[in-house]
């Protein structure tokens, strides 16, 4: 309880004290000061911006389609052997393939042409044969009919028996079953003829198939380029399956390239092809390049309820400062204007209270309420009509502040560009208040007796005191010296 009652007599001495000090001259109190800036001249620009990566304008996938081994690499322009940034021309080799198996392939598919002309050989054989015997047989067959004509007109009597003539017809009969299976025997050695030409084409299409499996193990550029990409090793094996195992990456030409920006589907609008673009990244970040729109991308992409298109935009790299896959940061040049005076998009905002205000201008609208004060009345030229889309802004002389109207332009998200009317000062390097903070100032006079208004107030100077020890020669004691501690009893 004693406890209890000690500290409350303790808070109530700390109050007291607190108040007495708040009462005195010098006591500290809240004020307010002018946050100014200075109107500049310079090139406003309306943007809309975006960030993307730089990508080779054409990218070329080199893969495999045989499986085998990865014996070696070949070599680039240099006669080094080629890696990630080499250098290469169309039609250089890359890597080679294991070929033994292609090989035996090719020796097995050789065989079969080598058989299949064979059996073309004696197909054919066959079929000259088959000719012969129908040659021979139509022979037989036309003297058996002649000697049978010649029986029949006989007849059958004392000079031909009927043996005999029964005999002429069998003759006849025989030559012509002979002639038939001479025939049949024609179409036989045709279609085996026949079956013999498709054998060999078989075969030689199987030794093309093998033979170009065999320069497949020679992995070549198709075009001149730079590697970006090697995903394989000496040693590896590649197993080709239904796609194209990828083994490098060509660049086609890395002095022209593409930046792939993602565009808010809010500014899309004001994106169109040809359109400038300045870009930066961050590898140089003290460059801005420029380049052009080539197309916009009709697919869009969904993020986090965001949609956005990608942009193409065409870049310049000739000395090869730009790699691929660089963040760039893109500005799309919507509106340009060129040596114009700006001020901060806050200076339209400000507005400031009556007691801020230069004489000779009175108040015509109500003001938004300052901070730490009461809502005061806004300020306006005197006696000046609405000027229609001008506006004011606010400028620093002295410590008052004086309107300057104005038409406000183009601006780029911070800053406008502002036009004064024909009867209005404002130039180059002119204070604009944007606004008022609370400072807190030691008095609201400063030292030489003169009221500043909105600034800090700097206190009067203390002289320093001797600490109750003895003036050195020349040294005057100060009536208003601070005391010093009491000496040790």
């Amino acid at each position: 309880m004693k406890k209890i009652l000690v500290i409350t007599i303790l808070l109530a001495l700390v109050a007291a004290g607190v108040a007495v000090w708040a009462g005195l001259p010098g006591a500290r109190k809240s004020e307010l000061r002018m946050v100014t800036t200075r109107v500049v001249r310079g090139d406003c620009v309306s943007k809309v911006q975006a960030t993307g990566t730089l990508e080779p304008e054409e990218l070329v996938d080199v893969g495999a389609q045989v499986t085998g081994e990865i014996k070696e690499f070949g070599t680039d322009v240099e006669g080094k052997r080629v890696d990630y940034g080499s250098e290469v021309k169309a039609g250089q080799l890359l890597a080679r393939i294991d070929d033994t198996l292609v090989e035996l392939d090719i020796k097995r598919a050789e065989a079969s042409v080598a058989q299949a002309k064979a059996q073309i050989i004696s197909s054919a054989a066959a079929v000259k044969q088959a000719e012969a015997s129908i040659a021979q047989a139509t022979a037989n067959k036309n003297k058996a009919d002649r000697d049978l004509l010649r029986a029949q007109k006989l007849g059958v009597g004392d000079a031909l028996s009927q043996m005999e003539f029964d005999q002429y017809v069998n003759t006849a009969e025989s030559a012509a079953a002979a002639l038939q299976s001479a025939e049949a025997q024609l179409h036989t050695a045709r279609a085996q003829q026949a079956n013999a030409d498709a054998a060999l084409q078989s075969a030689q299409a199987q030794l093309a198939i093998e033979t170009r499996n065999r320069d497949y193990t020679r992995i070549t550029t198709p075009v001149d380029g730079t590697i970006v990409v090697r995903q394989v090793n000496v040693g590896q094996t590649v197993v080709s399956n239904m796609n194209a195992t990828t083994l490098f990456l060509v660049a086609r030409d890395l002095s022209n390239m593409q930046i792939w920006a993602s565009v808010n589907e809010a500014d899309i609008a004001k994106v169109h092809p040809g359109q400038e673009v300045r870009y930066t990244v961050d590898a140089l970040p003290d460059e801005t390049f420029v380049g052009k729109v080539n197309k916009i991308r009709p697919n869009a992409t969904m993020a986090s309820n965001v949609v956005t298109y990608i942009v193409e935009v065409d870049i310049a790299n000739p000395d090869r400062k730009l790699l691929p896959y660089m963040s760039a940061n893109a500005n799309f040049i919507v509106r340009e204007e060129k040596d114009c005076l700006m001020v901060p998009d806050a200076a339209f905002e400000f507005h400031p209270s009556h007691e801020m205000v230069a004489p000779g201008y009175v108040p015509t609208s109500a003001a938004p309420e300052e901070r730490g004060g009461e809502n005061e009345r806004g300020i306006s030229p005197q006696a000046t009509e609405d000027e229609g889309d001008a506006s004011v802004i606010w400028k620093k002389e002295g410590n008052r502040a004086v309107p300057v109207r104005v038409r406000r332009g183009l601006g780029d998200g911070t800053r406008s560009v502002v036009v004064p009317l024909e009867e209005e000062s404002l130039k180059e390097g002119d204070l604009i208040i944007t606004d008022v903070i609370g400072v807190v100032g030691a008095t609201s006079q400063s030292e030489g007796g003169e009221k500043n208004l909105f600034g800090m107030n700097r206190p009067q100077r203390r002289a320093r005191s001797t600490g109750g020890a003895a003036l050195k020669p020349g040294q005057e004691a100060n009536k208003n010296s601070r005391p010093g501690p009491p000496p040790p009893m």
